[in-house]
């Protein structure tokens, strides 16, 4: 089984350290990052894979972590 996280850089000037949820005016639009904005990177276990997606998160990337067996 292979994992594996991809992540790119989070466009735009929503914070989640600005105001609140109820001072939302409108729903945010989920909008696919180009291919080439993807980075990636593999790994043996998952808790590499989960601790890596967390500090991905706090630096302002959106990670994702996939696998491709069961």
């Amino acid at each position: 089984m292979n994992i594996w996280v991809e992540y790119w850089k989070i466009k735009g000037n929503r914070s989640h350290t600005e105001g609140s949820h109820a001072q939302m005016k409108e729903n945010t639009k989920w909008v696919e990052p180009k291919p080439e904005d993807i980075g990636r990177r593999y790994f043996d276990y998952q808790e590499g894979a989960f601790k890596f997606a967390k500090i991905m998160n706090d630096k302002g990337y959106f990670a994702k972590i996939k696998t491709d067996g069961h």
